[in-house]
């Protein structure tokens, strides 16, 4: 399982990876618990996934204008970018 941002997770299987979030849970045993976001043939179609998804997340509330919003997604690629180079603080 790789740590990507955030909550999110992309989970290898013998297809590609699974796009996963943590829903902050445990089961019966005391697992973390996730939610599948999608499937994915490649890294690189993973990262795409979770920068579509992060970017609607983030601009699901509220209403922005085009700059406001062309922000948010350089932001959110600006992260993903920090967490692929080791640059986050998280």
């Amino acid at each position: 399982m790789i740590h990507l941002i955030e909550n999110y997770y992309a989970i290898p299987n013998n297809m590609g990876f699974t796009l996963s979030v943590d829903k902050g849970k445990t089961d019966k045993e005391g697992n973390k618990t996730y939610d599948t976001i999608g499937y994915c043939g490649s890294f690189e179609e993973t990262i795409s996934l979770l920068r579509r998804k992060v970017v609607d997340q983030r601009l699901q509330n509220g209403l922005y204008e085009l700059p406001e919003a062309l922000t948010v997604i350089e932001n959110v690629k600006e992260e993903i970018k920090a967490a692929i180079t080791n640059e986050s603080n998280q």
